[in-house]
């Protein structure tokens, strides 16, 4: 009986977007073992948010609720009424209304849409434009200030550096770890903890997902791409290609590679074509060695 009660309340959060935060098992942990968050769920994925965004001035603008119901004019007559938003597509015989950049508009410091208000007398009879309201700004209130994009990217930003501390603060392994010598390879690995994702509530509902790139830079001049693979016992001299980040010295003194940890993200919110306006995320790392010459040894 109890489990039915809290499969209802649930159903009843989640009908008016009150996220039912997930449970971290089965979603793995970071390096220190702490729980890592788990990536979107359809119900987030699937729900409608309310936004449109611009990228002309990266930001957000609130749907506009359209209702109907019955007006009366000044000559006492009550009309059936319909109010479309002016895109392409839209109708009064159909339900609902696509939304589009061009139908935005400012009335009074607020944000809507341009609508295009029909009437009619009876439930049988078609649909016709009210004169005179061919064109009005159809705004959202008080709340419907736009989001500028550069808020959902700090929010972004803010949760990958909390629960993604690999992605904030790469580590580089270095092998051998002490000292390498002249003429052998030196390789170089980074956790990767591949393209992740996850939900966002603030400052607007959406999900997210970010994909990692690796750049590395040797103090020898040389370079690579990718994560790189750790030592794991594998011979690099006999298969060079195991090891796909790696160098080799050829005089001896103080070596260095740098890492470059680019991160592009894509922001998805329901109602958009997926968003890649956000800049790269781009996180350094660096790790010294020393190189030292091989030494030939006499013995009787």
């Amino acid at each position: 009986m109890k489990a039915g009660i809290v499969g209802v309340l649930i159903a009843l959060l989640q009908v008016f977007f009150i996220e039912v935060p997930a449970a971290a098992e089965g979603c793995g942990t970071d390096r220190d073992g702490d729980p890592l968050p788990c990536p979107p769920t359809p119900e987030v994925d699937n729900r409608g948010v309310g936004y449109i965004y611009d990228s002309e001035s990266r930001a957000f603008y609130p749907d506009t609720p359209l209702g109907g119901g019955e007006v009366a004019d000044g000559d006492g007559v009550v009309w059936m009424v319909r109010y479309v938003i002016r895109c392409g597509g839209n109708d009064p015989d159909l339900h609902g209304n696509q939304i589009c950049v061009e139908a935005m508009c400012e009335e009074d410091g607020q944000h809507g849409f341009y609508v295009q208000v029909y009437r009619r007398e009876n439930a049988g009879d078609p649909w016709q434009t009210w004169p005179g309201r061919e064109q009005i700004c159809h705004t959202a209130g008080e709340d419907g200030e736009p989001i500028p994009l550069a808020d959902v990217e700090a929010e972004v930003i803010a949760f990958l550096e909390e629960h993604y501390e690999a992605i904030a603060e790469p580590e580089i392994e270095v092998a051998p770890a002490v000292n390498a010598v002249v003429n052998l390879p030196v390789i170089a690995a980074t956790e990767d903890p591949g393209t992740v994702g996850f939900d966002i509530e603030n400052p607007l509902p959406g999900s997210v997902e970010a994909e990692p790139s690796y750049a590395w830079s040797w103090s020898n001049g040389t370079g690579g791409q990718g994560p790189g693979r750790g030592y794991d016992g594998t011979d690099p001299l006999a298969e060079p290609g195991h090891y796909p980040v790696h160098a080799v010295y050829a005089r001896s003194g103080q070596g260095q590679v740098d890492l470059t940890a680019t991160w592009e993200v894509t922001l998805f919110v329901e109602g958009n074509p997926p968003i890649t306006d956000i800049e790269p995320l781009v996180y350094e790392a660096a790790e010294t060695f020393t190189v030292r010459s091989a030494r030939t040894v006499l013995v009787d």
